[in-house]
């Protein structure tokens, strides 16, 4: 190698090393997309982005979005309408996999870290309403008015499931007088205070902020799911069964038999491989912070952030992967 060819080398190898490191150095915009304001996930994704923000480059940011579930939230990853999003690893199989709420794969999405929590499917009725099983609300008693999440979210997928495994629909029960209905968290408590519902399901964590309100607000009892329901929901649909300890929320004074999923972060595709290897080695190495951030989060075992079925299955973002094989977490 002569001296000018040398030269060239060294002046390109130096340009192309000082633009990598500038480009590690770019402010990262990220949106975080996690559901409605009170959550326990937009909780998360607040304190979240709080911890992360102060470890990628001066001026970064991330926006926490209060939308849209944990069916709504693959999907804006998917358009591009978010970086970031949470939503459960039974969701997330669906998501990733292309069955389920999604008719085709979601290949945009990965995941990030998985087993944030154990999130509860929970069913909620007021002592008055008559109400005691969930063939009852099948069955349309007292024309029992249930509320859910809005479409797009896990509670109302979760609904929709039960339903389906006891031979009815949203439509069955509203034939029979009762009437399954989306409401906004914010206002559950007091539509059903104010006696125009009499119940209420959703996927909830333990302090969960809307379960906690409306069975305080409320004199409720948590209904267990039918055996062969719990059945279904773990063969047909990837749950996993469950037994709620007594006293976990207001007015469930006995353990009630049910399913759980796990909370997961998912990643676009599109987000750098420095980025996606921040995210992941701050949270992990944060995990004994995150009971400060939410109760719930007490549950977070580090050791299985990169478990696949913790993450539904989905690939694990390269830049995620590096720091988990780093760690010893992955191989």
């Amino acid at each position: 190698m002569n001296r000018l060819t040398a030269f060239c080398f060294s002046v390109a190898l130096s340009t192309l090393t000082g633009l990598s490191a500038a480009s590690a150095q770019q402010p990262v915009k990220l949106r975080f997309a996690t559901v409605g304001v009170g959550s326990a996930w937009y909780n998360y994704g607040a304190g979240f982005a709080d911890l992360v923000t102060k470890q990628l480059p001066k001026g970064s940011s991330i926006d926490v979005l209060p939308i849209a579930g944990g069916v709504g939230n693959i999907k804006l990853i998917q358009s591009g309408e978010a970086e970031l999003g949470i939503s459960f690893a039974v969701t997330s199989a669906e998501g990733c996999g292309g069955f389920g709420a999604f008719s085709q794969k979601q290949d945009k999405v990965m995941g990030l870290i998985g087993g944030l929590d154990t999130y509860y499917f929970g069913t909620f009725v007021t002592k008055a309403s008559g109400v005691t099983s969930w063939n009852d609300i099948v069955a349309g008693k007292n024309k029992f008015h249930l509320l859910t999440t809005q479409a797009g979210g896990t509670g109302e997928q979760g609904v929709r499931q039960v339903l389906q495994l006891l031979g009815s629909s949203k439509e069955s029960v509203a034939q029979k007088g009762g009437m399954i209905e989306p409401s906004t968290r914010s206002g559950t408590a007091e539509i059903i205070k104010d006696g125009n519902a009499g119940g209420w399901a959703h996927v909830v964590t333990k302090g969960h902020p809307a379960a906690t309100q409306i069975t305080t607000v409320n004199d409720m009892i948590m209904l267990p799911l039918p055996d062969d329901v719990i059945k279904g929901m773990t063969e047909k649909f990837g749950w996993a069964e469950v037994t709620v300890p007594a006293n976990t929320f207001k007015g469930q004074t006995e353990p009630v038999k049910t399913v759980r999923a796990a909370s997961n972060i998912l990643i676009a595709s599109s987000v750098s491989d420095d980025a996606a290897y921040t995210i992941a080695k701050t949270l992990v190495e944060s995990a004994a912070a995150m009971p400060r951030i939410h109760a719930a989060l007490a549950d977070f075992d580090p050791k299985l952030a990169a478990d696949p079925a913790l993450n539904g299955n989905c690939p694990i973002h390269p830049g995620a992967a590096k720091y988990y094989r780093e760690a010893g977490l992955m191989k």
